[in-house]
């Protein structure tokens, strides 16, 4: 797979895939951890309203996406990215991510 230094880069991706959807939604999503503090492998977020959040988790749901509902007691969302997952499979999420914004605002 190239190594750990082609891993951490595919990782890094995976990541600011997600990362750039939060960061440029204008608060629609909001990232839980400080930038400087944020997980290449578990990334956190909430949707804008509790009601709104619930719908995006369903759609996901619908639309293939599994376990992004976040921890029991913090609740919002949380994409695994872990090694295992191909970049396709962010680039999808973020594609999702930015479709579900675009239909709830």
């Amino acid at each position: 797979q190239g190594g750990l230094e082609a891993i951490e880069k595919r990782n890094e991706e995976k990541a600011a895939l997600i990362y750039d959807v939060i960061d440029n939604s204008n608060g629609f999503y909001t990232g839980h951890a400080t930038t400087e503090s944020r997980s290449l492998m578990n990334i956190t977020f909430r949707v804008s309203g509790e009601v709104l959040e619930k719908q995006f988790l369903a759609e996901a749901k619908d639309a293939g996406f599994v376990g992004l509902d976040g921890h029991r007691s913090v609740g919002g969302c949380r994409a695994s990215a872990y090694n295992a997952v191909p970049v396709e499979t962010c680039q999808s999420l973020a594609e999702f991510m930015i479709e579900f914004q675009s239909n709830n605002q």
